[in-house]
């Protein structure tokens, strides 16, 4: 777990957790203590609000996490603004590069814009947690928060995915697939067989804690360069194709 944008790590432990916690495991488990101990009361918070918006899914991150990281809420724009994270090394072909910082919540506003059509978002369900996933707005606990506001979008649109029928492996393929080339349906063609009718909330406690690999983006081969590095530079200017409702900060000036 070599994952140390703060540059604490031996001191502050994994991500300056609250327990000062170095070993994975020990990290996980407790992280994930975390987010049983906190999962209805995110739910309910999610239930009672009108409109989803960005505030909203920080507000989810914040009440699952915060008993374990005291930054729990803040994106990665607001802690880590110069640096690029990726799955895998960056100067490896098949890594997966996330979004810029100064980008996220352009690209979760998009994610949030898809699934307000609802027809579409039941026929596409994998190109809005796909996008959710691309815009990876926080440095850990980014696979159980976007599920958990993916299960709620699911829920307005009166549909749900049967999750107890996925596979981890499959799942976190076709999302990394996903995220390298949006688009071209990777997970939508893997998500759609597990489509159902809508189902009641009081089940989603049980059914979340079920799913295995929540964290299969957040921990795994997780590394980060600085955004003035040449070489991440041109990753993004060629790493996919960004979709037309999202603009960079560059593009909106011009």
């Amino acid at each position: 777990m070599n994952f140390d944008p703060f540059g604490d790590f031996e001191t502050a432990g994994y991500l300056q957790n609250s327990l000062q916690l170095k070993d994975p495991t020990e990290v996980k488990e407790s992280e994930h203590l975390s987010f049983e101990l906190s999962i209805e009361d995110a739910l309910a918070y999610l239930s009672k609000k009108k409109v989803i918006d960005y505030k909203a899914v920080l507000k989810v991150h914040e009440t699952l996490f915060s008993g374990f990281y005291h930054w729990a809420g803040k994106d990665r724009n607001e802690l880590v603004p110069h640096l690029a994270v990726f799955k895998g090394s960056h100067d490896d072909p098949r890594s997966t590069a996330f979004e810029r910082p100064d980008l996220i919540k352009l690209s979760v506003d998009y994610a949030l814009r898809l699934a307000a059509d609802k027809k579409r978002f039941r026929d596409h369900p994998g190109e809005v947690m796909g996008q959710l996933a691309f815009a990876h707005p926080f440095l850990d606990g980014n696979g159980r928060t976007i599920l958990l506001l993916f299960m709620e979008l699911c829920y307005r649109a009166r549909f749900a995915i049967d999750w107890s029928r996925t596979s981890k492996d499959d799942y976190l393929r076709a999302l990394s697939d996903e995220i390298r080339e949006p688009c071209q349906g990777y997970l939508d063609h893997y998500l759609k067989p597990f489509v159902v009718d809508i189902s009641s909330r009081d089940e989603w406690p049980e059914t979340i804690n079920g799913i295995k690999g929540l964290d299969g983006l957040d921990k795994e081969d997780i590394t980060y360069e600085s955004l003035n590095n040449p070489e991440v530079q041109q990753i993004y200017k060629t790493y996919r194709t960004r979709p037309s409702g999202i603009q960079s900060s560059q593009e909106s000036e011009n």
